[in-house]
């Protein structure tokens, strides 16, 4: 007979396995590694990791929900802070601008992410999956401002929403990129440009 696992040990041992994947991904790249790879991060036997999760890609797209949905938690909770539309984009900007020089973890993170959105483009699922949490997350975050902003005769009616969060998260992208790669790149310079074309843009007559 099987021992009771409880739902607390379930969970402390898909952390410590999050944990491993994380740092193996980051140490081999998401291609490269695999679950051996990462049983060799963990400590955690090849058996007890497939009780868990059936594939790398399952474990990283576990990683994703949990931060992701952490995160976007805490950034809602501050946005509802600011009392206009423009302030929520200002502050948006301004956040990302803030995150260089990045931390190890954060380059880590940023360069796993990127392989594994580049990995998704060969799989269909993981790229329905990707893009499905990109509009649950993140372009609709931008979206639900601009829409705010449009109401309340702050930003110009024209403008559409869905290009303008389009346009916000391709650029970021792009910047993080540049700065993991060049430690040179005026990656708070260009942000802050990038800011001031687009609050202009949309206050436009």
């Amino acid at each position: 007979m099987s021992p009771i696992v409880s739902e607390e040990y379930k969970r402390k041992k898909k952390k410590e396995i999050l944990a491993g994947a994380l740092a193996c991904f980051a140490k081999k790249g998401f291609q490269a590694a695999t679950i051996d790879d990462i049983v060799a991060y963990s400590g955690i036997s090849k058996g007890a990791i497939y009780n868990y999760f059936k594939s790398k890609e399952e474990i990283y797209l576990e990683l994703l929900n949990e931060q992701t949905e952490s995160a976007n938690a805490k950034l809602a909770e501050k946005i509802s802070m600011f009392s206009s539309a423009e302030e929520k984009l200002e502050y948006l900007f301004d956040l990302y601008r803030d995150m260089s020089p990045f931390s190890q973890e954060r380059k880590d993170r940023i360069t796993v992410q990127l392989e594994f959105t580049l990995h998704s483009s060969r799989d269909e699922n993981l790229n329905r999956i990707l893009n499905e949490r990109g509009k649950k997350f993140f372009l609709k975050l931008i979206t639900d401002i601009m829409e705010e902003g449009q109401t309340a005769g702050e930003f110009r009616p024209d403008a559409d929403p869905n290009h303008v969060a389009g346009l916000f998260w391709t650029f970021m992208d792009g910047a993080m990129l540049h700065r993991v790669i060049n430690e040179e790149y005026p990656y708070k310079t260009i942000i802050d440009y990038v800011k001031s074309l687009v609050l202009q843009d949309l206050k436009q007559e």
